[in-house]
């Protein structure tokens, strides 16, 4: 009996002990959890919302420029929204908000692009138009302008106003002068157009400037200058896309100066690059008409509508 009771006094307290470690542990945890909530959680919230309150009182948004700079677009949309929600006319938060939506629509097509460039333009005209006076918007102005000529040439009139404005207020890209010079080319203001190709010519003379130049002296009939770019292209260029506008373009030159041999030459080159071209085929039926070969000329009006059913010129000849 005393075995037993002996046995009995001498387990128990074993079960006493294991049970006491486990609810300090338990307590220990529970204290560490709270002290974690108190010390880590809460100062992090309040650490947050005093960066927030300084930046709402102060109107410091240079994190926005920051992700900006760093090309960190959808950081820049996300991040702006809950303090344009406090200040919905704040210019600052607009100008960021309406840059990063027009850089993020690069990487777009269809409609995610069109969905992106015209909630760019939305902001930035608003961003702009709220903008303190004397606040510099150089490259405010810089992507606007940018905004509407990737929307397509209905926008070009609006894409030269604000590029413009960006120049003038010291933009400093090169490749600005070659795509305001283009837009005023589209829109039909050769002088301007003429001006700016000239401008890109000194900082950028790309092929596509060259050419342009020589097409809006072509439309001011300002022919010994066009000449002179399409000699240029001709004589450098190595792209056969090029190659074979100018050769068209200077042969429609000789053509209204009636210098029928140099206008057959350069439509050869034409074919050479291109055997297709009802371009070429139109204009050599053109130089037979007026050399009184009629046979001559219609065979090629009909090569060129062969090759393009909706040739309006070799229509016109032919019917």
């Amino acid at each position: 009996m005393s075995d037993l009771k002996y046995s009995k006094y001498l387990y128990k307290p074993k079960r006493g002990r294991k049970k006491t470690v486990t609810i300090i542990f338990s307590l220990l945890v529970l204290c560490g959890g709270a002290l974690y909530s108190i010390f880590f959680l809460d100062f992090y919230r309040i650490y947050t919302e005093v960066i927030n309150f300084y930046r709402m009182t102060f109107n410091d948004y240079r994190f926005l420029q920051k992700s900006l700079d760093s090309g960190n677009y959808n950081v820049v949309i996300h991040e702006s929204e809950p303090y344009l929600l406090e200040k919905p006319y704040n210019a600052q938060l607009l100008r960021y908000r309406g840059e990063a939506y027009y850089f993020i629509s690069t990487g777009f097509t269809g409609k995610e692009k069109e969905e992106s460039i015209e909630k760019a333009i939305l902001y930035l005209r608003k961003g702009i138009v709220l903008s303190p006076f004397d606040e510099v918007l150089t490259k405010s102005y810089y992507v606007l302008g940018m905004s509407y000529f990737r929307k397509g040439p209905h926008y070009y009139e609006l894409a030269v106003e604000y590029l413009r404005r960006a120049l003038d207020a010291g933009y400093t890209d090169p490749s600005l002068f070659e795509i305001v010079g283009y837009c005023y080319y589209k829109i039909g203001v050769y002088d301007d157009a003429i001006s700016y190709l000239e401008r890109a010519k000194q900082h950028t003379p790309t092929d596509v400037v060259h050419l342009f130049l020589a097409y809006s002296y072509k439309n001011k009939e300002m022919y010994m200058s066009s000449l002179k770019e399409l000699d240029y292209l001709i004589s450098h260029s190595e792209d056969d896309a090029i190659l074979e506008e100018a050769y068209s373009l200077r042969a429609w030159i000789y053509i209204q100066e009636e210098r029928f041999d140099q206008a057959k030459q350069n439509l050869q080159k034409v074919f050479e690059l291109n055997e297709n071209s009802a371009y070429a085929h139109y204009w050599k039926g053109i130089i037979h008409e007026k050399e009184d070969d009629m046979i001559s000329a219609r065979r090629e009006w009909r090569l060129a509508l062969k090759i393009d059913p909706k040739h309006i010129g070799a229509i016109e000849k032919l019917y």
